[in-house]
């Protein structure tokens, strides 16, 4: 793995909730679909992600995966962001772009004790968005459809030997079409992952395990 690809997943994991509601509001900026001018996600329970990226001799092919517990403490579920790009390795110009997200059954994401697991089929999840998208090499534009999704799975074991970390309080970030302000509290944990996302695979990679605590994320549409 390249240095720039590790420098990548250690920026990604530290901030993986607000970079999946990120890459979530800009595919549906995109036209995708409606989205209203604010709304307030609440983060409660366990939490996994994991992000790794494969050179062959032509392109670089990245795979994120993000779950977290969202909702009122006696009404939590699960909610899964996947995405499987693939993007020229000289010039950086995405290709391609498979992605879905929706809330999952409670038994398809699982905790225990140092180990999380993932195993879903969102093709067979009523109201799962599963999207396919290619960018047009000379304006970026991307045309995209509907699919049907598929099998997307995940295995995280704590690293003991790393630091845990605790945070607390507000931040805030500024992207071209968003402005997202967390508060709330999180405990994480380094993660040795493997991830499978329709097909695509990577193991062994660096991801996050541990607990949001009553964490508000307000996302703001820019103009």
């Amino acid at each position: 793995m390249r240095k720039d690809d590790s420098d990548r997943i250690q920026k990604w994991a530290a901030t993986s909730l607000t970079t999946a509601l990120a890459l979530l509001l800009t595919l549906t900026l995109c036209g995708l679909a409606a989205v209203a001018q604010s709304t307030v996600i609440k983060a409660n329970g366990p939490f996994a992600n994991a992000f790794g990226c494969s050179e062959s001799q032509t392109s670089i092919e990245c795979l994120s995966v993000s779950v977290t517990t969202a909702g009122l403490p006696d009404q939590t579920a699960p909610f899964l962001f996947y995405e499987d790009t693939v993007s020229d390795l000289n010039t950086g110009f995405l290709l391609q772009d498979t992605f879905g997200f929706g809330t999952i059954p409670n038994s398809t994401f699982q905790v225990h004790g140092q180990t999380d697991s993932l195993n879903v089929d969102t093709s067979t999840v009523a109201g799962f968005f599963n999207q396919f998208c290619t960018f047009d090499p000379n304006t970026g534009v991307p045309t995209c459809s509907s699919i049907p999704g598929g099998v997307v799975t995940g295995t995280w074991t704590v690293i003991t030997n790393l630091d845990s970390t605790h945070s607390s309080g507000a931040s805030r970030q500024i992207l071209p079409n968003a402005i997202f302000i967390t508060n709330g509290t999180s405990d994480s944990q380094a993660a040795l992952a493997s991830v499978n996302v329709l097909g695509a695979a990577l193991a062994n990679v660096i991801g996050q395990v541990g607990k949001q605590i009553s964490t508000f994320i307000s996302v703001q549409v820019r103009h």
